[in-house]
């Protein structure tokens, strides 16, 4: 019988795995081949991880000495495995902080993530309404597409001061006040940003103009709650507008 030593060696960007070989006729080395067919598992665990970045290269060396995976050789192949793919790591530890989000498809033009919780209410053709919290009257959330004949939002809407300011006149509950407008670029599409308040509501937009064929769909996006839960949700609001993405339409 013969038990095999592994051993990895990190020079530059190539990993050199050592295998060496020695006689024994003990039970303990035949115990151990389990051990070293878990370590050809973990080996090629970590070369799946390194494919990308690092080559690998195997080594045969004879020895006189019978193998033994050590506790120390097995400390040794888990920092390989970390150095061979330190991105694999930082993308684990990154998911394990990820929120638990639904994505849903809107007018055939754009997506949007809220948490998976989160009851949809109505539906449309157009789109659908949510409300997460029955016990707040003011807490609704829209999302929505519709056809229009404008090709810019500005020759639609306005611009995004000429927008919001509307829209704060025309806010639930009476009229309310611009907190932010401001035009960005979501997916190559010009958008506008805006933050409304009134003494019911407290909300946030996020509307574009994609286009679908030969028709252009005007987008938005709409969180709310009561003007005392706003801090409280202020963080989810965030991440739900920011999942807002066009739709890239093929030719």
């Amino acid at each position: 019988l013969r038990s095999i030593n592994f051993s990895l060696i990190f020079r530059g960007p190539v990993i050199v795995v050592t295998m060496e070989f020695s006689s024994s006729a003990s039970f303990v080395v035949r115990r151990r081949g389990n051990r070293c067919r878990t370590v050809v598992n973990a080996l090629i665990i970590a070369a799946l991880f390194a494919g990308q970045h690092m080559a690998m290269t195997f080594t045969v060396a004879p020895t006189t000495v019978a193998g033994e995976v050590s506790r120390r050789s097995a400390a040794v192949l888990a920092i390989g495995l970390l150095a061979a793919a330190p991105g694999a790591v930082r993308a684990e530890e990154a998911t394990k902080i990820l929120d638990p989000t639904q994505q849903y498809t809107v007018a055939s033009v754009f997506k949007v993530n809220f948490p998976p919780e989160w009851p949809i209410t109505q539906k449309t053709r157009d789109g659908f309404f949510m409300q997460p919290d029955k016990t707040v009257s003011a807490e609704i959330m829209s999302a929505g597409g519709k056809v229009v004949r404008y090709t810019s939002l500005k020759d639609g809407v306005g611009d995004v001061k000429d927008l919001s300011t509307r829209s704060a006149d025309k806010m639930a509950g009476g009229e309310g006040k611009v907190v932010s407008a401001n035009f960005v670029t979501v997916g190559g599409r010009e958008a506008y940003e805006m933050e409304l308040v009134n003494n019911v509501v407290h909300e946030k937009w996020i509307v574009s103009l994609v286009p679908r064929g030969n028709d252009f769909i005007y987008c938005n996006v709409v969180v709310r709650t009561a003007p005392d839960k706003w801090d409280q949700r202020k963080a989810t609001f965030d991440k739900i507008l920011a999942s807002f993405t066009p739709i890239q339409q093929t030719a």
